[in-house]
């Protein structure tokens, strides 16, 4: 089933002051980006400590009489640590990016 196009193929015609408004979006830098900069930053702090204390803990030793120290590798521990570690590199990221939002001028 066709359906036909609601403007035609050259495009939709827009008056100036359609264009006007369209053109001008809210600004990027307001000073609310520097506060949420900071809370990533803290829960960037808390995700590292958690996952280096969840590394810690994911191998546990095992002693046997006359052998070699050997190590339990717990998976679920490992892989709490790994996905703390990523998500801590995510808000890494967007907290650089809403700083520089924050502090960024509008030309």
């Amino acid at each position: 089933m066709t359906v036909a196009e609601p403007w035609p193929a050259d495009g939709p015609k827009f008056t100036e002051d359609e264009l006007e408004a369209a053109s001008d979006p809210a600004p990027l830098n307001q000073a609310w980006r520097a506060a949420v900069a900071g809370v990533e930053v803290v829960v960037v702090a808390v995700l590292a400590l958690t996952a280096w204390w969840l590394w810690g803990i994911g191998h546990e030793p095992i002693h046997v009489p006359g052998a070699d120290p050997t190590y339990r590798l717990v998976g679920s521990r490992l892989a709490l640590s790994v996905a703390a570690v990523a998500l801590a590199g995510l808000l890494a990221i967007d907290a650089i990016r809403q700083a520089v939002l924050a502090a960024r001028t509008r030309r």
